[in-house]
């Protein structure tokens, strides 16, 4: 959230200079009498990064004091009708240090470009009648990102400030051959008759990566019945979330009419455990597996993180490597999974352990 927002500039007697700022007295002292609060930061202290030298304008500035980031966008415009032939401006914001400021970047370089266009156009900063609208204006910008994220601010009938917040997210996973996506959402209802044929085009070619970065998809392993799945510690959250068991409970029914009980769904999950494949433990569970579905049920608990798949890693022994194949000596290490190896070669599990069968091989479970 913006903590402040200001309009400052080099003043040719004066030096660096804070005219308007929003809120009054968060970056300079309001002039007596005043009941402001003192200022958030010493502006004196960091004004020559405000205001720099025209070798340190037109690039973004991050500085960090007080407890706040500051984050503004020096612009230096050249000509001779300015005092010292120079017009020096910028447009700054005032964070908490803590706060994700890389999209308050594009707020700033936007606020100072739109400017430095009409002062070329118009004089539209350097004019004392004009630039005395400034303070409504980042009055604006501050109270519609901080409340809506966005904002469309006119300042005259030919511009307009808009800015616009967008949220940032962490780098998606490595996206792996062996990796099956699974849609979070419904893809088809992003698009509309509005959308043109290229952008539907590029929507089902489905750029996993860009989908998952924007939480549009998450990444599961590959559904075997040769899989082996475990219980997690977040296994309580089935207990305690309504909301999550009355979601698990309507995906996993085989259909609409199945008649299913939370407290055997429950065992069901907590039955799950190293060293059982999926297959044996369907036999096992037959009669209370009636009206799951086995392949939601799976899926439900890995998505939610209340079971894992618990990988299967070959390791040659001492006298191993000699006897494998050679298209598989690369891939028993220990760090390469059965999904990798059946991936890249091509094959199913049960081929890749005929090649193994007479080798010196340990099959790890984690």
């Amino acid at each position: 959230m913006i903590k402040s927002i200001f309009f400052a500039i080099f003043h040719p007697d004066k030096g660096p200079q804070v005219l308007h700022q929003v809120p009054d007295g968060s970056i300079t002292p309001s002039p007596p009498p005043s009941i402001d609060p003192a200022p958030l930061i010493d502006f004196d202290q960091i004004s020559s990064h405000i205001i720099p030298k025209q070798e340190l304008c037109d690039r973004l500035v991050t500085i960090c004091t007080s407890k706040y980031r500051l984050l503004g966008y020096p612009v230096c415009i050249d000509d001779r009708r300015y005092v010292r032939n120079e017009f020096i401006f910028n447009f700054a914001i005032l964070l908490d240090e803590e706060d994700e400021f890389s999209t308050y970047k594009s707020v700033v370089r936007k606020l100072a470009k739109l400017f430095k266009a009409l002062e070329e156009q118009s004089g539209f900063l350097s004019n004392e009648v004009t630039r005395a609208g400034v303070y409504a204006l980042i009055e604006q910008v501050m109270e519609d990102l901080n409340n809506y994220s966005e904002c469309m601010i006119p300042i005259n009938e030919s511009n307009t400030i808009s800015l616009k917040l967008f949220p940032t997210y962490a780098p998606p996973p490595l996206v792996r051959a062996w990796h099956v996506p699974v849609s979070t959402i419904q893809l088809d209802l992003l698009m509309d008759v509005t959308w043109d044929l290229t952008m539907q085009k590029i929507s089902h070619k489905k750029a996993i990566s860009h989908l998952l970065y924007y939480g549009c998809l998450t990444l599961v392993d590959i559904f075997t019945f040769s899989a082996i799945y475990a219980v997690t510690a977040e296994i309580s959250s089935l207990l305690i979330d309504s909301g999550m068991r009355d979601e698990c409970m309507g995906y996993i029914r085989s259909s609409e009419s199945a008649e299913i009980a939370f407290v055997d769904v429950f065992a069901l999950y907590c039955s799950l455990s190293q060293g059982v494949t999926l297959k044996k433990w369907c036999m096992e569970n037959y009669q209370k597996l009636k009206g799951i579905d086995i392949r939601r049920f799976i899926g439900f608990g890995v998505i939610k993180g209340i079971i894992y798949r618990v990988h299967k890693y070959p390791v040659a022994g001492p006298a191993g490597s000699e006897q494998v194949p050679g298209k598989l000596a690369g891939f028993l290490k220990g760090g390469r999974s059965m999904d990798e190896i059946c991936t890249e070669l091509q094959v199913g599990e049960r081929d890749v352990l005929k090649m193994l069968e007479g080798c010196d091989i340990q099959i790890i479970h984690r």
